[in-house]
């Protein structure tokens, strides 16, 4: 693999303004939904975006691909030894798209050594874009404006925090962040939460149930160019990628600031 990481970012910028412009055109139409075997639904959207991603990283890059929708038909992919590849969700947040909501977005990331390393999250109906590569940090692009973004500081006493009550629940957040008082709760859709947090707007993002790791890697990538970091909820690691053998599933996690949350094997960047 090339380790020069900011010429891959041009392209994969173009891919996703074209999937999510794919997207937008079936956004308000109506929608033939189908069921995956996890129950999960998925439209004919969801693999024409996802094409469009393939085909732009295989002609940037000969690492291979874990797209969902292809590992949700059977695929199989071989992983390399050095654990390189990429994860792709080219439309996260389809449950909000088929009922015409604006919280779903176009992802892609690199994964070497089974860490998340460059990032792009795209949200076409809101006409936001954030990335994360090695030598850019990460940034927000919006009207044509590219901006660095960060984390913000957080008080103890006054998080605000994307998740539902039972992932904001003490029980859930004691062993990482101990005392606190949650002056704010939000929830919201897809990986957009993930750059919220990443831009200085929340200040955690907790999930207690599974998910995907292409779910996750692009705003995992994002959020630790921007300072923060993604924990396992049962171990307190950083989340692992190239989980093959287990489905390429996550456990529950938590998102937000190294220092505040003390994880009992929050590992330096």
């Amino acid at each position: 693999m090339n380790h020069g990481y900011q010429h891959l970012i041009p392209p994969l910028l173009d891919a996703a303004y074209k999937a999510g412009s794919r997207i937008l055109v079936d956004w308000t139409r109506e929608k033939t939904v189908e069921r995956k075997a996890d129950d999960s639904p998925k439209t004919a959207t969801d693999d024409a975006a996802e094409a469009i991603m393939k085909a732009a990283i295989l002609s940037i890059s000969d690492a291979p691909i874990v797209a969902e929708e292809a590992i949700s038909k059977g695929e199989h992919v071989t992983i390399g030894p050095d654990n390189t590849f990429w994860l792709v969700d080219a439309l996260d947040g389809t449950r909000e798209f088929i009922r015409g909501a604006k919280d779903f977005t176009v992802n892609a990331a690199l994964i070497e050594n089974g860490q998340p390393i460059l990032g792009i999250i795209h949200a076409p109906a809101f006409g936001i874009t954030w990335y994360a590569a090695p030598g850019t940090g990460a940034m927000r692009i919006e009207n044509g404006e590219t901006k660095p973004i960060a984390l913000r500081m957080f008080n103890h006493h006054a998080l605000a925090v994307l998740a539902g009550k039972r992932s904001a629940a003490p029980e859930t957040l004691d062993p990482f962040i101990g005392e606190h008082q949650i002056a704010d709760r939000g929830q919201r859709s897809s990986s957009i939460k993930f750059c919220l947090v990443a831009e200085g707007g929340w200040d955690l993002y907790a999930r207690l149930g599974e998910t995907y790791e292409w779910d996750t890697a692009s705003g995992d990538a994002i959020l630790r160019a921007a300072g923060g970091v993604v924990l396992d909820l049962n171990t307190g690691e950083r989340l692992a990628y190239g989980k093959a053998g287990a489905g390429f599933l996550n456990t529950g996690f938590i998102a937000g600031h190294p220092a505040l949350l003390k994880g009992p094997s929050v590992k330096a960047r």
